[in-house]
């Protein structure tokens, strides 16, 4: 009888065993990527991504805070092979990346390549470049509703890169006209720089606090054109000492109504003012990177100040720095 239930026991965990893996498998294969380039298309699996010869890789990632997230293990595909099944990317492109939510990210051809800064395990910049572009497609971290997503990682070593690179939920990963990568000089309490990735990544969050808005300018000749971006006091929020502890920037609206100036300064050096009062909570006075749904044009890239500004003069183009002063 003992002999019995023992079967019966093993037969049991057996059945178990086998319902999990399944299950597994189930779970890798009920996600799908739409691949673009062009008139070129496919539609990438967890079967198919288990057939690519995956591979096992252990990374981190930097939180905006200085939180180092992991080293967690990761099962990746590199993205050179899942493009490579469109035709692959030329220097002249880069790939934009849709979540499920619709959150966005553009990688340029470099950052598809690897080219993202590296830090140690305090957070210190080692290097650019290094690690490679994967989509992950299983985790001992995430759960299922948060994969397939991109992640920077080597098969020889942990490898810590800037989170806000790591987009989850991947839906479609499309080859586009290729972008350039800025950094513009922000500084108050603290400094920073605010990097293309960076910017673009808190106007398209769609969990974050900070609003993406619009604002419609007539021009000259009688048309319309329409600037997006983040309000300015999202970006202030970067550098006045009121960012919380999850890692999303948070404005400092005591510091605000105490007073102090911000000062925008464009690439050739002139520069416009305004008062934190008037900035604060304010989605009239807006950082704009995308006129009529494309990037800035030389001139006014890679940032613009547009909305409801004091004088035109405070439409500063070209952006280089934002300063908070007299605080």
């Amino acid at each position: 009888m003992k002999r019995n239930n023992c079967f019966r026991v093993l037969a049991i965990m057996a059945l178990v065993c086998l319902a999990f893996g399944l299950g597994r498998l189930a779970a890798a294969g009920e996600w799908k990527v739409e691949v673009v380039s062009g008139d070129r298309s496919t539609m990438l699996t967890g079967a198919d991504a288990a057939a690519m010869k995956a591979h096992m890789v252990k990374a981190a990632f930097l939180r905006s805070t200085g939180r180092i997230d992991g080293p967690s293990a990761y099962t990746v595909i590199p993205m050179d092979a899942i493009l490579a099944r469109v035709g692959g990317i030329s220097p002249e492109q880069a790939i934009r990346v849709t979540a499920r939510d619709g959150y966005q990210m553009v990688y340029s051809f470099a950052q598809v390549n690897g080219g993202v800064f590296t830090y140690d395990g305090k957070g210190n910049v080692l290097r650019v470049g290094g690690p490679s572009m994967l989509l992950a497609f299983e985790s001992e971290r995430d759960s299922a509703d948060k994969l397939p997503r991109i992640i920077y990682g080597r098969p020889d070593g942990v490898v810590i890169t800037d989170g806000h690179f790591w987009a989850k939920s991947v839906a479609k990963i499309e080859v586009i006209k290729g972008v350039e990568d800025w950094q513009i000089n922000l500084s108050g309490a603290e400094k920073v720089w605010l990097d293309r990735a960076t910017f673009e990544s808190i106007v398209t969050c769609p969990v974050t606090p900070h609003p993406a808005v619009s604002w419609s300018v007539a021009e000259k000749d009688g048309s319309t054109s329409t600037y997006e971006g983040t309000p300015l006091w999202v970006v202030l929020s970067m550098i006045d000492a009121g960012d919380a502890p999850d890692g999303h920037y948070v404005f400092n609206d005591e510091l605000a109504e105490k007073g102090y100036t911000v000062r925008i300064v464009s690439k050739d050096g002139l520069a416009a003012e305004l008062d934190s009062k008037s900035v604060a909570r304010n989605n009239d006075i807006i950082v704009a990177y995308l006129k009529n749904g494309e990037y800035l044009a030389e001139g006014d890239a890679p940032l613009r100040l547009v909305g409801d500004l004091p004088t035109k003069k405070h439409s500063v183009k070209a952006i280089a720095a934002i300063e908070i002063v007299g605080f």
